[in-house]
């Protein structure tokens, strides 16, 4: 599974943008329902794995500090700027729920219910 942005620089060079990790290797999302600035640290929370990273961009409401492929520049990129491309081979791609148990409970739901 592949979770990136295109970019068309101004020399019109496309660069991709991918999802980067900390020393810890999670990936960084912000959530702008903590504070309204996306980018204070108050906002910040980790994912372990891509199947997570695409389980909560898929409900959206977050962004995800990605890193560009060509600047090297580090964003913040909303959720609904991202596109998450399947492998061919890859039985979760369909439903990236399916692997993914952390906000399994009822209780879990209704909590995320409003985002």
């Amino acid at each position: 599974m592949k979770v990136l942005r295109k970019k068309v620089l101004e020399d019109g060079r496309i660069e991709e943008f991918t999802p980067m990790q900390n020393k810890h290797g999670q990936f960084i999302l912000a959530d702008r329902a903590v504070d309204p600035q996306h980018n204070k640290a108050v906002n910040q929370f980790f994912v372990d794995s891509i199947e997570a990273l695409v389980a909560r961009i898929s409900k959206g409401g977050v962004s995800v500090r990605m890193l560009g492929s060509i600047t090297r520049q580090p964003n913040l990129i909303s959720a609904a700027e991202i596109e998450i491309i399947a492998d061919a081979d890859s039985e979760t791609d369909n439903d990236p729920f399916e692997a993914f148990s952390e906000w399994a409970s009822a209780e879990d739901e209704k909590a995320f219910a409003g985002l």
